[in-house]
């Protein structure tokens, strides 16, 4: 048993706060930096007016570097950016239509805002990937997100796919550039009928993407429901 501890090497936090955050923040720097090219100054330009709903989840190493960070936005002032930029050129869709077509409900959903994984990192696998997205799925667990939505980056689309995760476009949304991606895809999906979907039809990796079990060197213990609770922070 002490042994089988000493391999948890990998800690999952939702919602991070003081070295977590700005860890988190780094990781999301770095890897959007590396694969869209963005500073510092343009994320801060296009994510700040929605800090007020904002959270970071994240993966973390022992030393407390992120390895793996999601950013998470809630409905605040500015609403759900997402859903403001898909309103926007390049698509300019009528999202409230939209919401009522395919039934989203603002007040239970949250906006998913940045996934990433610093794939070069020291101690990053696939692993990382999965913990990852059992800090995401924990977090809508735990806080009654029923639906998420996102702008999707094609080329990060097809290995989120790969392990079951597979969104739906908004209607009428086509590929288009944003934010430094070539062809980008707003996108939504109900959180019950993903997970019904993905236990059926992804069982190899259903209990790693929703519940962080079975994920090496992650300590599933850290992922037990309540864990990413935000009145919990």
């Amino acid at each position: 048993m002490a042994s089988d501890r000493a391999n948890l090497i990998l800690r999952p936090s939702f919602p991070c706060a003081g070295a977590d955050l700005r860890a988190a923040r780094t990781c999301e720097q770095t890897v959007f930096g590396r694969s869209f090219g963005n500073t510092p100054a343009e994320l801060h330009d296009a994510y700040g007016r929605y800090e007020d709903g904002t959270s970071f989840g994240g993966v973390f190493l022992p030393d407390g570097s992120a390895v793996g960070a999601v950013r998470l936005m809630r409905q605040g002032r500015h609403g759900l950016k997402s859903l403001h930029d898909a309103a926007s050129r390049p698509w300019q869709l009528a999202t409230k239509a939209t919401c009522q077509a395919v039934d989203i409900q603002l007040a239970r959903t949250w906006d998913v805002g940045s996934f990433g994984v610093d794939s070069i990192a020291v101690g990053a696998t696939r692993e990382t990937t999965m913990a990852l997205f059992s800090v995401m799925f924990g977090a809508f667990r735990d806080n009654g997100v029923a639906t998420f939505v996102a702008i999707l980056d094609a080329g990060a689309r097809r290995p989120i796919e790969a392990v079951g995760v597979r969104m739906l476009d908004l209607p009428g949304a086509r590929p288009a550039a944003y934010l430094g991606s070539a062809a980008s895809t707003p996108v939504y999906r109900h959180v019950h009928d993903l997970h019904q979907q993905h236990e059926v039809q992804f069982p190899d990796v259903h209990q790693q993407v929703f519940h962080g079990r079975h994920v090496a060197g992650l300590d599933s213990r850290r992922c037990q429901p309540g864990a990413f609770e935000l009145s919990a922070a």
